[in-house]
């Protein structure tokens, strides 16, 4: 009974600590959204991210910063960090922003 009594505070003390850091993330991702935004905008007006593009970064930001946590937890070194963003790059660029996006985004962060 003692052994599951300690596995249940485990438990919920875990879970606490999981809502406290995804709360960072999600602000943190939704920064990396609004600030990958406004390169574009900054380069063309025209060209702002839609909703449903928002959305996928959102959660492609959110799956990213879960995995670096982890390979950092498992004792990844920095190559491995280095890796897990170069895929989600990879994926932003080639098929979450349109070819118009991507060269507004060059603009604007050149300004």
């Amino acid at each position: 009974m003692k052994k599951h009594m300690i596995t249940l505070v485990m438990a919920i003390m875990t879970v606490g600590s999981i809502f406290a850091q995804s709360d960072k993330m999600k602000e943190e991702a939704q920064k990396k959204v609004d600030e990958l935004n406004e390169q574009i905008v900054s380069g063309d007006p025209t060209l702002a991210l839609t909703e449903e593009q928002q959305g996928k970064l959102y959660d492609l930001y959110i799956t990213m910063f879960k995995d670096i946590k982890t390979e950092k937890k498992d004792g990844g070194g920095k190559e491995d960090i280095k890796e897990a963003r170069k895929a989600v790059n990879k994926k932003i660029f080639g098929e979450i922003l349109t070819k118009e996006q991507r060269k507004a985004r060059k603009k604007g962060k050149e300004e």
